[in-house]
């Protein structure tokens, strides 16, 4: 169904650009100057705003941000003080004293908030992430649904394509954060260190006899892109078909749920249970630091290209200000910053090296696991294959 090449990442150095560290100086100094040429708002709501030519620079795009401008955030992943902290680090990065404005929920509360807004016409967002919904129905039903709610020409606009892989990239959506691993695998370290079990390299390892009986923890709500592609590319593996491979699954672990992702991953963390099927790495990550969890990747692990998408609404209430804060967001010194200062948050620009950033552990083996891409359009097919297991009861509990 799919391609199975590991995804090679196009490594790129940016010589033509003056370094980032150099940029607040430059600003400071009046080195930078905005473009003498304006032109309309694309998209916004309705008035005539006025801005640099594109291809958009942060620096030209921070020259129209007024002090005290606000950003409304609609994200679905995260909670609102990391969002707060990466403007606050643009804010320092670029010399501009924007106000973060966060509503933070469940990627179905924020796409029924956004959507709901849309329809009466009360618009409050400027930058978009995380909106299942949409995202659901753009993969089901085209691009044309972006143009209902999504400022484009993204690609286009923005310098950042000339650092973006094309698959990280759409007219209407960029891919600005979690980058590396999408998807990880939770293991309890002290019940495997106790019970002499190996770490898995492949989910055809669990079928081995030391998992026999494995208690292994299902979210509340299981997403069908995820368990899709396990589904898949191991039952490819195996040389069985996915009904086959799932149901064999299911009968050699012993599956138990629990309310979420998130409550998934604290009873693996608290020993309630050695293992979870699956779960997000941003979810794992604050069990890692001072619990046992280990929030383990298979070889190759799946990355959504668009996995951390940003967007921006095409009646955004400040389209200059949404606009020069995803510009930001992709800066190499930002990025760089993401690691030490934005709590959950890992870059998604690979043509950088972090090491001067000294990641913890966790996030360095999620930066540099062995990656099969998965790109937007090509992750509704796996949808389809989770789905299906989901309706024929593999995860009923």
């Amino acid at each position: 169904m799919t391609d199975r090449r590991l995804a090679t990442e196009r490594q790129q150095t940016d010589t033509d650009r003056p370094t980032n560290l150099s940029r607040r100086a430059m600003l400071a100094t009046g080195g930078v100057a905005a473009s003498a040429a304006l032109v309309g708002c694309l998209g916004g709501s309705g008035e005539s705003k006025e801005g640099p030519d594109p291809p958009w620079t942060t620096e030209a795009l921070a020259e129209t941000i007024d002090d005290g401008a606000t950003v409304t955030i609609y994200a679905g992943t995260g909670d609102a003080k990391q969002w707060q902290d990466l403007v606050s680090v643009i804010n320092d990065e670029f010399g501009t004293s924007v106000e973060a404005d966060v509503f933070a929920s469940d990627a179905g509360r924020v796409s029924q908030r956004f959507l709901q807004e849309n329809q009466t016409g009360n618009h409050q967002a400027d930058l978009v992430t995380k909106a299942n919904d949409i995202r659901d129905r753009i993969v089901s039903e085209g691009a044309s649904v972006a143009e209902q709610y999504y400022e484009l020409d993204l690609d286009e606009n923005f310098w950042f394509n000339d650092v973006l892989p094309a698959e990280r990239q759409l007219s209407f959506m960029v891919a600005a954060y979690n980058g590396g691993a999408g998807l990880c695998l939770p293991i309890n370290e002290t019940y495997f260190e106790e019970h002499g079990l190996d770490y898995p390299t492949t989910y055809n390892d669990l079928f081995d006899g030391q998992y026999e009986g494995m208690t292994t923890k299902l979210p509340g709500y299981i997403v069908a892109t995820e368990v899709g592609w396990i589904i898949d590319y191991h039952a490819d593996e195996r040389g069985m078909d996915n009904d086959e491979w799932i149901t064999a699954l299911a009968d050699h672990l012993e599956f138990s749920g629990s309310s979420s992702h998130t409550a998934g991953a604290r009873e693996v963390a608290q020993g309630n249970a050695p293992m979870m099927i699956y779960n997000f790495p941003w979810v794992v990550s604050p069990f890692v630091a001072d619990q046992p969890l280990r929030g383990h990747f298979v070889d190759p692990v799946k990355s959504d290209a668009l996995a951390g998408e940003m967007a921006i609404n095409t009646n955004a209430p400040n389209p200059w200000v949404a606009r020069y804060v995803l510009s930001a967001m992709l800066e190499e010194s930002v990025q760089r910053r993401m690691i030490p200062d934005v709590t959950d948050q890992v870059p998604v620009r690979v043509d950088l090296d972090y090491s001067p950033q000294n990641p913890d552990p966790y996030t360095q083996a999620r930066l540099n696991a062995e990656l099969t891409t998965i790109g937007f359009y090509e992750d509704g097919d796996y949808g389809v294959v989770g789905q299906t297991a989901k309706d024929n009861g593999a995860f009923d509990v």
